[in-house]
């Protein structure tokens, strides 16, 4: 309700200096010494209030306590503003013209996920408990009657602020245990020595590709890598050599794929590579892409350069019941290149 008493009392307000008492003169230099540092920064203030005299008197007083005030003469024209630039308190009467107060509050209640916190007080000429309980039902934080001096706004600002402060710390703190939780997440799922996807990362996509295939029936192959004669070369140049080792293969065979495949370190000198969207004979000749490039380092074994056997077998769900079975046969390609004499690529045919 608009009243047609001034908001804030004119005797502490808006009073010329020449007719205060040298009492009020001090403390209003007191008001606004404290004013030029609020206690709790800085507030951005939104006025709303359909009385135009009510609007100038409280931005003044806002303005005199250090803080930012805007004004708005309805609630619609307060939500807006709010959607363009939000405010850290509103001060609003309870009936305004297009919407009110408590339709106000409500919708920026309904709104506080998508932003900071925005503290909400009513400032109005209704003194009884059925509008108070109403205001505070509505979301509001605070309520007071009209009309105010300036050392009770200047309080409740200071318990807004002091809310708000407290916000944005709890705010901070959960974004840095997301960003923590996001972050452990990741690692969870890196092999820590070559930098690639680990095995809980593996089972996670293979699920997520097993559904796709299933529901849609795209083509999918998988490489199953292996480091040949890898146990002599860690004996003969210890495991720091053979780490090392690691590190280059898995950064090679990456390197050697496409940015939709995956790699995988599926275990000790083994590397798994998903292939989406390829044939068995594209899938052939990508991985003995890569097995050339492993070659092409060079690195020295006691039996001259050091080499990779591939495994690789296309998905097919009319022979593959389970994931388990299409890496079975992956697995089985890769014995086949093992025994034909390593540094190749073999492929297993499912018909």
């Amino acid at each position: 309700m608009s009243s047609s008493s001034p908001f804030v009392h004119q005797a502490t307000l808006l009073a010329p200096v020449e007719s205060r008492s040298s009492f009020d003169a001090a403390a209003e230099e007191a008001r606004e010494e404290r004013a030029a540092e609020p206690r709790y920064g800085r507030l951005k203030v939104l006025v709303v209030d359909g009385d135009s005299l009510s609007r100038v008197e409280l931005r003044q007083a806002v303005h005199r306590l250090g803080h930012e005030c805007r004004t708005a003469k309805d609630g619609l024209e307060a939500w807006e503003m709010l959607q363009a630039d939000r405010a850290d308190v509103v001060l609003s009467d309870w009936s305004l013209p297009r919407m009110g107060g408590v339709e106000l509050c409500r919708r920026m209640r309904a709104a506080d996920g998508e932003g900071p916190y925005t503290y909400f007080i009513f400032m109005t000429g209704f003194d009884d408990r059925e509008h108070f309980l109403r205001g505070m039902e509505a979301g509001a934080d605070d309520y007071h009657t009209k009309p105010v001096d300036i050392e009770e706004l200047e309080a409740r600002l200071v318990s807004a602020g002091r809310v708000l402060s407290l916000y944005h710390k709890l705010a901070d703190k959960n974004l840095q245990l997301r960003r923590d939780s996001q972050n452990s997440f990741q690692a969870a799922r890196v092999d820590p020595l070559t930098g690639v996807a680990n095995r809980l990362r593996m089972d996670e996509d293979l699920e997520v590709l097993w559904s796709r295939a299933q529901r849609y029936g795209h083509p999918f192959a998988a490489a199953l890598c292996d480091i040949d004669e890898f146990k002599k070369y860690n004996d003969r140049f210890g495991h720091v050599a053979g780490d090392e080792v690691l590190r280059r293969v898995a950064q090679a065979v990456r390197k050697g794929l496409r940015q939709g495949d995956a790699l995988y370190r599926y275990g000790g000198e083994e590397f798994l590579v998903l292939l989406p969207e390829q044939s068995l004979a594209e899938a052939v000749r990508a991985m003995d892409r890569v097995r050339g490039a492993i070659e092409q380092l060079a690195i020295p074994t006691p039996t001259g350069a050091l080499t990779i056997s591939v495994g690789v077998a296309e998905l097919d769900l009319a022979v593959d019941r389970t994931l388990k079975d299409w890496l079975r046969r992956t697995d089985a390609a890769l014995y086949q290149a093992k025994e034909g004499g390593r540094n190749r690529v073999e492929a297993c045919f499912s018909r």
